[in-house]
């Protein structure tokens, strides 16, 4: 089994630089993201004080919602 890193999209790239969002998990995630580029699910979890299933949940959402990747998924095609 793979190991999952997740890094942003260009959506949530802009998105992390909106001054109105709100103070939820999902946001903390796309603005840990957005400071430091990529992560795995724990390290997200360990670096936004969010549990590691709710860091799970979110991830999932963000990642439907297109804010989010694999970062394997971004590198296909590239080579």
């Amino acid at each position: 089994m793979a190991m999952k890193i997740y890094t942003l999209t260009q959506l949530g790239r802009r998105l992390a630089r909106s001054t109105s969002n709100p103070d939820t998990p999902g946001w903390k995630i796309v603005h840990y993201l957005d400071s430091i580029g990529y992560q795995t699910p724990d390290q997200i979890a360990s670096g936004t004080g969010i549990g590691t299933n709710q860091t799970a949940a979110w991830l999932s959402q963000l990642r439907r919602k297109g804010i989010v990747a694999e970062a394997s998924e971004q590198a296909k095609g590239g080579f």
